[in-house]
C-alpha cells in the first residue's frame, strides 16, 4: 500500500458528452468509456486516498475533442502547471495517437513494426473522394511502397481506393489512413507496468479468432512460449523507447508461424481500465495481480517520479 494518503483528481470522459455537442458514433467510438471511472475511484480510495471525480467539464470537453493530441490535452496542462500525473507525458501520449509517425519512431530504433504507407486526407479535406492516383502517390512516398504494392493481400490494388475512401466516409474526423503489410501470425497483447528501466510485463495474452469475422477470444499464454516471450521483449523495448510511463499496453504480431520476429501493431499508453472487461485489467487478472494492486502499481510509479522531482 502507498505510504502516504494523496488527494487526486480522477479526470475522464464520458461518450453521453460528447453526443450532447453532436458527435456522432463513429466520433465517439475512440473515446475512453468513463465506465471504468467508479471501479478506479473505488480502488484508489481502498488504498487510503481520497479521489476527487472530474467528468466531463463541458469547456474541457470541447476542446478534448478536437485535435491530433487530443489525448496529450490534459497532460499538457498538468505539466505547465507542474501538477503530478499518472501514465505518459504529453509528448508520448501526443506521438502513440498517430500511428504512422509513431511507427517511424519504431523504426529509427530498430524495433519491428510492418511496412507501412500513411494515406494524409489532411490536403483533400474539400473532396468527397481520394483519387487512386493521390493514394499511389503517397505510397510510393514510402520506404515501404516496393513491399506494399507488390504483396498486397486483400484487395487489388484499385479496390484499395474503394476501402481508403470507405473508412474516411465512416470517421469523417480522421486524418488519415494506415496502410500496412498483411502479417499472418500470432497476435499478442502484452501488459506493461512501470517506467523507463523500472517497466516490466505483468502478463501477455493471445488474441484469437477462428476467421476474425468477428469478436476475438483472448487466451491466457504461458511464459515459455517462444513467440510470446519474443513479443514481450519487443513489446517493452518499444515501451522503453517511446518513453511510456506507469502503465499500458502494446500490440506484438508475428510475421508468420515460427518467425524469430515480432512486430509492433499498436502502442496503448493510456489503456482501458474497466475491471473484468479491458485488456490491461485482464491480463492482470490472468497473472494474479488483483484490480487494486494493479491501480497501486500504476500509483506508485508515478509517485516514484514525484519523489525523484521528474518532470518530463
Amino acid at each position: 500500500m502507498a505510504t502516504e494518503s494523496l488527494k487526486i483528481a480522477l479526470i475522464y470522459e464520458l461518450r453521453e458528452a460528447y453526443k450532447a455537442l453532436g458527435y456522432s458514433n463513429a466520433d465517439c467510438d475512440r473515446f475512453e468509456v468513463g465506465e471504468a471511472a467508479e471501479h478506479i475511484a473505488a480502488a484508489l480510495k481502498n488504498l487510503g486516498h481520497e479521489v476527487v471525480l472530474v467528468p466531463d467539464i463541458h469547456s474541457l470537453v470541447k476542446r478534448l475533442a478536437h485535435g491530433e493530441a487530443r489525448e496529450g490535452q490534459v497532460p499538457a496542462l498538468l505539466e505547465a502547471y507542474q501538477i503530478p500525473f499518472t501514465f505518459s507525458d504529453a509528448a508520448t501520449m501526443t506521438l502513440c495517437l498517430d500511428k504512422g509517425r509513431t511507427k517511424m519512431v519504431l523504426e529509427h530504433f530498430n524495433v519491428p513494426t510492418a511496412p507501412f504507407a500513411v494515406i494524409h486526407f489532411d490536403h483533400t479535406a474539400e473532396k468527397t473522394q481520394v483519387s487512386l492516383d493521390e493514394i499511389l502517390s503517397m505510397i510510393r512516398m514510402s520506404r515501404h511502397s516496393e513491399t506494399l504494392l507488390s504483396q498486397y493481400p486483400l484487395f487489388s490494388i484499385e479496390s484499395l481506393c474503394d476501402v481508403v475512401n470507405s473508412l474516411r466516409d465512416s470517421s469523417p474526423s480522421s486524418l488519415g489512413v494506415l496502410v500496412e503489410k498483411y502479417l499472418p501470425g500470432r497476435e499478442f497483447t502484452v501488459g506493461i507496468l512501470g517506467t523507463g528501466e523500472d517497466a516490466w510485463v505483468v502478463g501477455v495474452d493471445e488474441i484469437y479468432a477462428d476467421d476474425w469475422a468477428g469478436e476475438a477470444d483472448e487466451i491466457k499464454i504461458g511464459w515459455d512460449d517462444q513467440e510470446a516471450d519474443l513479443a514481450c521483449q519487443t513489446a517493452l523495448r518499444a515501451w522503453t523507447v517511446l518513453r511510456c510511463r506507469d502503465g499500458g499496453r502494446i500490440d506484438i504480431r508475428m510475421d508468420h508461424s515460427g518467425s524469430p520476429v515480432a512486430h509492433v501493431m499498436e502502442i496503448n499508453p493510456l489503456a482501458g481500465l474497466l475491471p473484468h472487461w479491458s485488456q490491461l485489467p485482464m491480463i492482470a487478472e490472468h497473472n494474479n495481480v488483483s484490480y487494486n494492486e494493479l491501480i497501486e502499481y500504476i500509483l506508485k510509479s508515478a509517485l516514484q517520479r514525484r519523489r525523484g522531482r521528474v518532470l518530463n
